[in-house]
């Protein structure tokens, strides 16, 4: 250290801050799953949950996004990541990536919102986007997985179909698209996705909510999709805004929609990639939240009737 420039030591000590920071933040994170459902909801009892106590229509603001999110009243919510990886540790037995941002939670859904700072999405490739290409290479891919899961005696997808294919709304930016999962065990579940485009980047929303053989699934899929046109950038940070000289994203969004999808088609390598932990968990999620939740709104309900 002695030998080392001013300037080489500052750049060391910055480091060093990066590392420790990282480090503390890794190591205040409980990392246990619960399977105990009481003891479960004991945990997730002492996270800080927003719109709970006092619950009102309001906007979120996602300050890395420059964005806000309408906030119905019957929604409670974690707006920090914090909270919301070890709420996934809790959970799921894992943690969470950094760029989820919001975890919005409504009396039969969950909408998981990611922020990517990847830049200006191009629609040029929209063209290009090919609905039953897509849901072929998305069923080839979890037939893939059908002999590890038989293997490891856990379920596996038997069927995938869209309630809503791909589409764009050109005027909100936003692009949206729904499906319905069919497992071996004969549980359905569906999941919308939504990406609400701005100038420096997207907001990823996942809407996953619990279905019965009452569900009507267009009209749910249709909620989804209001959510994300709700979505709001600044000024300045819409996709209107762009102007030339501004970081321009490396894929178009029909290669997005692709890595959103895990289909490679469209979707560049480098691209895909970034996606990889993203559906390597999305399975999990599709089955855990709301059984985890119910709870708080339960619990909820019978406040309000003995007040």
């Amino acid at each position: 250290m002695v030998f080392l420039g001013l300037k080489n030591r500052k750049i060391f000590f910055i480091f060093f801050l990066i590392i420790f920071f990282n480090f503390n933040i890794a190591n205040s994170v409980e990392q246990k799953r619960y399977d105990d459902t009481t003891i479960l909801k004991k945990k997730l009892e002492e996270l800080n949950w927003k719109n709970f106590d006092d619950p009102k229509q309001h906007y979120l603001q996602i300050e890395e996004a420059k964005a806000s999110i309408d906030i119905l009243k019957n929604e409670y919510y974690l707006d920090n990541w914090e909270d919301i990886n070890q709420f996934s540790w809790w959970t799921w037995g894992y943690g969470i990536e950094s760029d989820l941002v919001a975890m919005i939670v409504g009396d039969d859904y969950s909408i998981y919102v990611y922020w990517k700072d990847e830049g200006y999405i191009k629609l040029d490739d929209w063209k290009d986007v090919n609905p039953k290409a897509f849901m072929d290479d998305m069923i080839s891919t979890q037939n893939s997985f059908k002999e590890d899961s038989i293997k490891n005696n856990t379920n596996y997808v038997t069927n995938i179909e869209w309630i809503f294919e791909p589409t764009l709304n050109d005027e909100k930016k936003v692009v949206s698209y729904s499906y319905k999962v069919t497992w071996n065990d004969g549980n359905v579940n569906m999941e919308s996705k939504n990406l609400k485009l701005g100038k420096k980047g997207y907001l990823l929303s996942q809407y996953v909510s619990q279905v019965d053989e009452n569900t009507n699934f267009k009209e749910t899929a249709e909620y989804a999709k209001n959510f994300a046109e709700y979505i709001s950038f600044d000024e300045n940070f819409r996709h209107a805004d762009y102007k030339k000289g501004d970081k321009v994203a490396a894929v178009g969004i029909g290669g997005l929609v692709a890595g959103t999808l895990g289909v490679k088609t469209l979707a560049k390598a480098g691209v895909f990639a970034k996606f990889i932990p993203l559906l390597a968990k999305f399975w999990w999620i599709l089955l855990a939240p709301i059984a985890a939740l119910g709870f708080f709104r339960k619990k909820k309900n019978s406040q309000e009737k003995s007040d």
